[in-house]
């Protein structure tokens, strides 16, 4: 299965929800938004692994991509100011939910609709 495929299976939340709880402890998700604050390191044994914050909308939430996934996925999806998507598994207590990133890729940001084009 590719990733863009995994990615259309998960069920797609928002930030907020997995903030919320509303999003329990070791579940898969789909989530669209921008990285920040990434911290790229290099572990000797096991290679290169990236931690930050992904944000959509107003929120933000911890992320961690360990070697494995980052060797999928390479350093040009972190390295990126455009809109991604990425697949994950929500973990940590509840007060301090992150995502383990299990893969990412570009995404086309959605145009803001002209409204010289809207029919009312």
């Amino acid at each position: 299965m590719t990733d863009d495929a995994a990615i259309e299976m998960l069920a797609l939340v928002r930030v907020r929800a997995v903030l919320d709880g509303e999003v329990p402890n070791g579940t898969h998700v789909a989530v669209h938004g921008t990285l920040e604050e990434v911290t790229v390191k290099t572990n000797q044994q096991t290679g290169q692994w990236a931690m930050g914050r992904l944000v959509d909308s107003d929120d933000s939430i911890d992320f961690w991509m360990f070697p494995r996934a980052f060797a999928r996925t390479g350093r040009s999806c972190v390295d990126t100011d455009g809109p991604i998507a990425v697949t994950a598994c929500v973990s940590g207590p509840p007060e301090r939910p992150a995502l383990i990133i299990n893969s990412m890729a570009h995404i086309e940001p959605h145009p803001e609709p002209d409204v010289d084009t809207i029919d009312v």
